[in-house]
């Protein structure tokens, strides 16, 4: 992008080089005109020039295409970078394995991943197009960049496919686990369906057997438990759908492979379970609450019937029967009672069936029902044996009076019936015949109780005469008399109802003629009037009133002529019952045919009368109709006048086409009524030739139809040619208003002050813009063409609303005007805010890549020396790199010159504003530099320094270990090659001089740089100082000690020589033989004198050796030194500390004059070398050190007194000396410092420490203000004991001057400035105890 906004530029430049070359050209026209002669080289250098041009131009336009290849090429890389990030991210987020734990849960994941799905379908174009391009960049290609972008695109290939393999794996996941959360909810509800049913069955009262129940049982309670209970199994039969619905969800996740399909399949079978013993259960107590019901139910029958035989046993039992009075009576009763028993003996036995019933299939009731069963069987017999009795006592005690009250009784009724036959009337009408016949059916009724007393009187004359035969020709008398009497008596009654039933025929024949009679009266009347109907519908409704249904096509009014078919039944019946009466020869037959012939003759003349209405109501149906369709005509043809007649006006096109479509629909439905109004003609025709008594009145109304009807087409025609110019108007309005519309549309588009919000935006406004102006020149021209040509057409065939017409076109032609010069306002301002936004995109894009620059500038110096080199060679590719953006900022102030002439006020203001953030930026950009140049080449020296002292450390440890290690000699010889190695060493250390004496300079350099590490650096160089020293002394000390034991193993060399001498003479001085002759004497003393010459000789080694040695001396010497150490051990020690001290004087920092402290409570400042922190991870202190430490533990002020707190944004460096820490960003905490801890929490109110940090000793810490640490201000550093560091911003420099005092307060040492990473010189140099130790006893060798 940047580099087209400069090729932009560069034709920009390019135009004003074309003006001048053509200048040029000019120029050179009239210089041939001038100056002939030299004409030719004037053509050459010209044709140079434009040879030179047209290159320029291909090049630019080469490079205008490779620039947008590129631009192409890169944003086609960016877009993938981004949809691989954005496939990664998708792929994170589809591979989520979080299981929905409800079915809220599910529902809401599966919706998530469903958004994914509508996601991933917005990425699927871009991927097409991404990877059509992809191809097409990659096609042919072997460049390792293309090869490896065509990997990418596989790899994107790979990654998509995966992405949606992916998704389909965690929908059908997502889908599963929904269908499980459903089938638990459902697999839920049924449980609790189950475990109410269970829960019921638990509670409902049912006996567990049948024959022993509860006192409180009653048929109507049980009754209600097999209610309650089949209301219950109606309900269990409900939700039996409900769990096989659960069971079937489960069976097809379970086929379909379900991930849970165990745990679907263990619940659906408990379900399944449950279900099956609940259903069993319900069955089981059904029969039990069936059993009680039948038990109940016989019991309730048991106790009915005890009661009813207690009633009985009673009424048996009672004594009235002994008064003879109403013995008649009594004896009627007891019959009676007797026949009631006998009916009811049924019931007994039905009742010791089901007993017997009930104990076969449960016997378990047989202690209950038998006593039941033995007790009824025993009240019925007793019940039989009363009645029986008692019957017997009434009969046998008053059977003659009984007998004689019975004839009576008898006798008596027979006389009550005869004077009832004798004194009857005759019946005079219907009304008294009915009544009369109603007497006669009781008569008959009490005859045939009175009839059965007379069979018993047989029975009881049998038994009297058995009693008392004395009396049996009265009894016989007596019985055959009352019997004579009752066979007499019925022969009357049966004539008395055949001669009613006669007399009621009748009377009922002539009261049936009477009312047809009526009826046909009451018809007539509608059958003879001569209301025809003055309209069809009059006309319809009396004819369906005349008409049958089947010639009407309705049944649902009876009419006229159907109630008379309907009532000719009924006549014929009447007819038939009086032709019955004359055939049977009854003394009123003329009279009964003359009524029969008078209803005949009227049911006739109603026929007629009926027949001949129709035919009537025919003919003015055929008329009606006529007119009914020719006012329907009329007033049709009078409404479309009225309509075509109106002045109404469409208000809009809308409205003018909708009237033309009306119109034309009405123009048509005109031309199609011509064939209505030609069949009114035929019809009127027709009623015309057949002579209808209305054909007159008919051919004057056909007339008037025709007359309407040519009307009605005149107007029709006219109204359509005023449509259409109404039309043609307001078309031509709608068109002019949509111009003007589309005007004022573009108008607010041309007329907007949007100049854009950044170079982007007024580069696409621009553009918009000009394809905008275009768009609208091209096709507003052409629109307002047309429309001024409508409005010419318009107003030249002489319109009626021509003024308006010219008036639009006026309006028209203005705006279009306007519109223009609008355009030509914003395509103006549209380039003075471009070049203006261009300019503050060059300037925030430059901006941006300088702190882009400043960004990538990282703060890491490297960890060793290659590290650092590679960074100093990075650092020196960045700085060549920022030489193209040096010319940026060039080209930006250039630019900011030109704009500030051209702008005035606060525009100018901001155009020196972002030059100045520019020109500034770029300046601490170049200090930035130039400091990281400066630190990494600090930071080299640095690291070269800590190499070579490294190295020299190692080689020092190298030599002491070969001068310690080297084996113990056995005689001088191995000595003397100890002394010459012990020598070559000194030789390799007088050749290292030199390696010390640049590394030392360098590290004297680097303090005098003070750079950071510096700390590390001045210990490093004490460090090499001294234990250069220590290597000099044990050289040293190990040359004496060499010494020592050449000049020992001498003196044992000497002593074995001196030793071996002696014993080498001892046998000759203790030889006894003196000799035995003088020659033998003589000999003997020449030796002698030879011994002794010897001897004198041997004297001075002798002496040698008593000599006291080196060793032995130097050993006295140590002696005294220690006993010296002992008597005055702090002058020793003050001597070796300023020995010390000298050594290592040079790489001291100069002391700081004490700074007074205001307050008291400040503790004593410690004398501590270059810091506060002893070196206690060695465990050697030195003297002078022991009293610091005492001061620094004795401070003025307690810290237990110290307690600080307060907001702080804490950042964690390292863990310890060796270890960065993990998360070393900026966390905004809250801390304590009490005592010598110290504490951070979330914030105040919330007590918890972040992340579970332990809590901090501040115990041997150091704090003081991040002098190397330039990102944040107001930075302080604490250092702890154990190589943790911690950098902690306040929110001023008072603040932090607090917080250091305070935790100085509690450390016990002075603030200093702390750099990171700096180590503290300790008070006493590692390894001195230890070289003092080993002085004392460095190869010591006694004498043996």
């Amino acid at each position: 992008m940047t580099l087209q906004r400069r090729l932009s530029g560069m034709e920009r430049d390019l135009a004003a080089i074309q003006a001048k070359l053509e200048s040029l050209q000019n120029e050179a026209e009239k210089l041939q005109d001038d100056k002939p002669d030299e004409a030719a080289a004037i053509r050459e250098k010209i044709a140079e020039i434009n040879n030179v041009w047209m290159d320029l131009k291909d090049m630019l336009k080469d490079r205008d295409e490779k620039l947008g290849e590129a631009g192409e090429l890169q944003r086609f890389l960016g877009n993938l970078d981004h949809f691989q990030q954005w496939l990664s991210r998708t792929q994170t987020t589809v591979a989520s394995e979080d299981i929905p734990n409800s079915l809220a849960d599910a529902e809401k994941l599966l919706n998530q991943h469903q958004q994914l799905k509508d996601e991933i379908d917005a990425y699927a174009p871009e991927y097409a197009k991404m990877k059509e391009f992809g191809d097409k960049v990659t096609e042919g290609q072997d460049d390792p960049q293309y090869m490896f972008l065509r990997q990418r695109l596989q790899a994107l290939d790979n990654g998509w496919e995966e992405l949606l393999q992916m998704w389909e794996n965690r929908q059908h996941l997502l889908s599963q686990s929904l269908n499980l959360q459903m089938y638990l909810r459902d697999a839920k509800q049924a449980e609790v369906l189950l475990n109410q049913q269970e829960n019921f069955l638990s509670k409902e009262e049912v006996p567990s057997t049948v024959g022993h129940l509860d006192k409180q049982n009653t048929l109507e309670a049980a009754e209600n438990l097999i209610k309650a209970h089949e209301a219950f199994i109606t309900t269990t039969d409900a939700n039996d759908e409900k769990i096989n619905a659960v069971l079937q969800f489960a069976n097809r996740l379970i086929e379909d492979n379900h991930y849970a399909a165990d745990k679907i399949h263990k619940k659906a079978e408990n379900i399944n379970e449950r279900r099956d013993v609940n259903r069993q259960r319900v069955y089981e107590q059904l029969e039990r609450l069936k059993d009680q019901l039948l038990l109940q139910q016989f019991l309730q029958e048991c106790d009915e019937l005890r009661d009813w035989l207690h009633d009985k046993m009673a009424a048996a039992q009672d004594e009235t029967y002994r008064d003879a009075k109403n013995l008649h009576s009594k004896y009627l009763r007891h019959q009676a009672f007797e026949r009631e028993i006998a009916a009811n003996k049924e019931r007994l036995q039905h009742l010791m069936e089901s007993g017997e019933t009930l104990l076969k299939e449960k016997p378990e009731t047989r202690e209950q029902i038998e006593p039941i069963l033995a007790s009824l069987s025993e009240q019925w017999d007793e019940l039989e044996t009363t009645t029986k009795s008692k019957a017997e006592r009434l009969f046998d005690t008053n059977r003659a009076v009984l007998y004689q009250q019975s004839c009576d009784d008898i006798d008596g009724w027979i006389n009550q019936l005869e004077t009832q036959i004798i004194s009857e009337e005759s019946a005079k009408d219907l009304t008294t015949v009915n009544l009369l016949m109603q007497k006669q059916s009781q008569l008959e009724t009490q005859m045939k109780m009175k009839e059965q007393q007379v069979t018993e009187l047989d029975e009881q004359a049998i038994i009297l005469r058995r009693v008392d035969p004395k009396q049996e020709a009265v009894i016989e008398a007596r019985k055959a008399a009352v019997a004579e009497r009752f066979a007499h008596i019925q022969q009357p009654l049966v004539k008395r109802r055949n001669e009613l039933e006669k007399v009621k025929r009748i009377h009922q024949f002539i009261r049936d003629v009477e009312d047809e009679k009526l009826w046909i009266d009451e018809k007539m009347p509608i059958a003879m009037s001569n209301n025809f109907g003055n309209s069809l519908l009059s006309n319809q409704l009396l004819t369906k009133k005349n008409q049958p249904p089947t010639n009407r096509g309705s049944g649902r009014h009876f009419s006229l002529q159907t109630e008379i078919e309907n009532h000719e039944p009924r006549i014929m019946s009447v007819v038939e019952v009086g032709q019955t009466l004359i055939a049977e020869e009854h003394p009123q037959s003329e009279e009964f045919k003359a009524l029969i012939d008078d209803l005949l003759k009227r049911w006739k003349d109603l026929n007629d009368a009926v027949e001949k209405r129709k035919d009537r109501l025919n003919l003015s149906d055929i008329a009606q109709q006529y007119y009914y369709d020719a006012s329907e005509a009329e007033a049709w043809m009078s409404e479309q006048e009225l309509y075509m007649m109106g002045d109404e006006r469409a208000k809009d096109e809308i409205g003018a086409q909708n009237f033309m479509k009306k119109h034309q629909a009405l123009e048509n439905a005109v031309e199609d009524y011509a064939d209505v109004v030609r069949q009114l003609g035929e019809r009127s025709r027709n009623l015309i030739e057949t002579e209808h008594p209305e054909s007159d009145q008919i051919a004057v109304r056909q007339s008037q139809v025709d007359k309407l009807y040519a009307g009605l087409k005149d107007l029709s025609h006219e109204r359509k040619s005023k449509l259409e110019e109404v039309l043609k108007l307001y078309v031509l309005q709608r068109e002019i208003d949509d111009i003007m519309q589309w005007i004022a549309e573009r108008e607010l588009v041309a007329g907007s002050h949007e100049l854009g919000q950044d170079f982007e935006h007024v580069s696409m406004l621009k553009e918009r813009f000009k394809e905008f102006a275009r768009d609208t020149e091209s096709i507003g021209t052409e629109r307002v063409s047309a429309a001024n040509e409508n409005c010419d057409q318009l107003i030249a065939v002489e319109h009626s609303d021509a003024a308006a017409i010219a008036e639009w076109k006026d309006n028209l032609n203005e705006a279009w005007n306007d519109l223009l010069e609008l355009i030509d306002t914003r395509t103006q301002m549209l380039q003075a805010s471009w070049e203006l936004h261009k300019f503050y995109s060059e300037c925030k894009d430059t901006l941006e890549r300088i702190v882009e620059k400043q960004n990538h500038i990282p703060e890491e110096l490297g960890r060793d020396a290659q590290s650092v080199a590679a960074l100093q060679r990075k650092h020196a590719n960045f700085e060549n790199d920022l030489v193209t953006l040096g010319a940026n900022v060039q080209a930006v102030q250039e630019e900011s010159v030109r704009l500030q002439a051209g702008y005035a006020g606060d525009r100018c203001l901001e155009i020196q504003n972002r030059e100045r953030e520019v020109v500034e930026a770029w300046k601490n950009l170049h200090f930035r530099v130039q400091s990281r140049k400066a630190d990494l080449a600090d930071a080299s020296d640095l690291y070269r320094f800590l190499m070579m002292v490294r190295d020299l450390i190692h080689w020092m440890d190298d030599i002491n270990r070969q001068m310690k290690t080297q084996e113990k000699p056995r005689d001088v010889s191995g000595v003397e090659l100890l002394m010459n190695n012990h020598q070559s060493l000194k030789a390799e250390i007088d050749a290292r001089e030199e390696n010390f004496a640049i590394c030392i300079n360098l590290g004297k350099d680097l303090l005098e740089r003070n750079g950071f590490r510096v700390e590390e650096v001045r210990e490093k160089l004490i460090q090499v100082t001294t234990q250069r020293q220590d290597m000099t002394d044990q050289w040293e000390e190990r040359w004496e000690h060499l010494q020592l034991i050449l000049e020992v193993y001498q003196f044992a060399r000497d002593a074995a020589v001196a030793e071996s001498w002696l014993l080498a003479q001892e046998s000759y001085l203790q030889n006894p033989d003196f000799g035995d002759t003088l020659d033998a004497v003589e000999n003997l003393i020449k030796k002698h004198e030879a011994f002794e010459k010897s001897a004198s000789t041997q004297e001075e080694r002798f002496i040698a050796l008593e000599k006291l040695t080196s060793f032995e001396m130097r050993t006295k010497e140590k002696r005294e030194a220690e006993q010296y150490k002992s008597e005055h051990p702090e002058e020793v020690a003050k001597e070796k500390e300023e020995r010390r001290r000298k050594l290592i004087e040079e790489f001291l920092p100069p002391e700081q004059p004490p700074t007074p402290e205001p307050e008291p409570e400040v503790p004593v400042q410690t004398d501590v070398v270059d810091g506060d922190q002893p070196a206690v991870e060695e465990g050697q202190v030195t003297a002078e050190a022991e009293p610091v430490a005492e001061a620094a533990a004795q401070p003025s002020t307690s810290t237990e007194n110290v307690h600080h707190e307060g907001m702080l944004t804490r950042k964690h460096e390292w863990k310890n000396d060796e270890e960065k820490a993990t998360n070393r960003s900026w966390d905004k905490i809250y801390v304590v410092v009490y005592g010598n801890t110290l504490t951070c929490y979330k914030d105040k109110k919330k007590q918890d420490r972040i992340h579970h940090d332990p809590i901090l000793s501040l115990a041997s810490a150091n704090c003081g203000k991040a002098t190397d640490y330039t990102k944040r201000p107001h930075v302080f550093r604490i250092k702890l004991a154990t190589g943790g560091e911690f950098l902690f911003q306040a929110k001023d420099e008072a603040e932090m001057e607090t917080w250091i005092s305070q935790i100085g307060l509690v450390t016990g040492t002075e603030p200093v400035s702390a750099s990171g990473r700096s180590q503290t010189l300790p008070a006493k140099m590692e390894g001195s105890t230890d070289k003092e130790h080993k002085k004392k006893g460095f190869f010591t060798l006694k004498k043996k």
